[in-house]
């Protein structure tokens, strides 16, 4: 088997670790881990922000309770007050029953206030259980997916590595200078030896000389496509040989 043979080979190895990585990279089972991730990471977020929402209302809810509390208290000094008989006039009375009007006014503006931010509390009460319920199962979904995209990537990394050892025996058996050629065109070709078809090259269709034919039907040279450049290969050449010898 000559060189341009075992490059030939060599680079069937290559596209087929190649195409393993691609399978690793574009499984369904790690696209799906990836939307699962980031719908965790994103609930988590808003979970958060809901929580801090939620310990922010709290503490209004507090403060609000307190502010209750004391117009409450003296709401009720000044009916002791006056149920004690310590009003002495009645323009004392005409005040404090001004007052009254005011304290329940306040009491009645702050009991709104309260049911308006309990109201708030058990809406976001409601999200977060809801946030928390969809998490459990997407880590569930995402614990399950994970098993089965490891198994899967076993696999292919245990075909992968079969392969990389056959191709690394091949590199042994290669010219040095031929590999660093071929890893040239690959890198700006894609690929690097390509098969000649009805007398064009394989790469870009170009026609190719009767004589670039016979020379590669005769012997294992490197010749390159004048077009793409990349290097030809002539796979019936053992069986040109062969006719030519009978």
């Amino acid at each position: 088997m000559g060189q341009l043979d075992l490059l030939w080979e060599y680079q069937n190895l290559d596209l087929a670790l190649d195409k393993y990585d691609k399978m690793r990279k574009n499984s369904p089972l790690r696209n799906k881990l990836i939307e699962l991730k980031n719908y965790l990471v994103q609930q988590q977020e808003h979970l958060m922000k809901l929580n801090e929402e939620a310990e922010k209302k709290n503490h209004i809810l507090n403060r609000i309770n307190h502010e209750y509390e004391d117009i409450l208290k003296a709401f009720k000094s000044d009916f002791d007050k006056v149920e004690g008989g310590q009003v002495r006039s009645v323009k004392q009375l005409e005040e404090m029953q001004k007052a009254a009007v005011e304290l329940k006014k306040k009491l009645a503006k702050k009991e709104e206030e309260i049911k308006g931010l309990l109201n708030d509390i058990q809406a976001l009460s409601g999200k977060l259980e809801e946030i928390r319920v969809c998490m459990v199962k997407a880590k569930k979904e995402y614990s399950d997916t994970k098993a089965e995209y490891d198994s899967e990537v076993a696999k292919i990394q245990k075909e992968y590595q079969e392969v990389k050892e056959q191709r690394s025996e091949l590199r042994n058996k290669l010219d040095p200078e031929l590999i660093k050629r071929y890893n040239r065109l690959k890198k700006s070709r894609g690929t690097a030896i390509v098969m000649v078809e009805q007398s064009c090259c394989g790469g870009c269709n170009m026609s190719l000389a009767a004589l670039v034919i016979e020379r590669l039907k005769k012997g294992d040279d490197i010749i390159e496509c004048e077009n793409c450049g990349r290097i030809l290969y002539w796979a019936n050449k053992t069986d040109a040989d062969a006719k030519s010898a009978v």
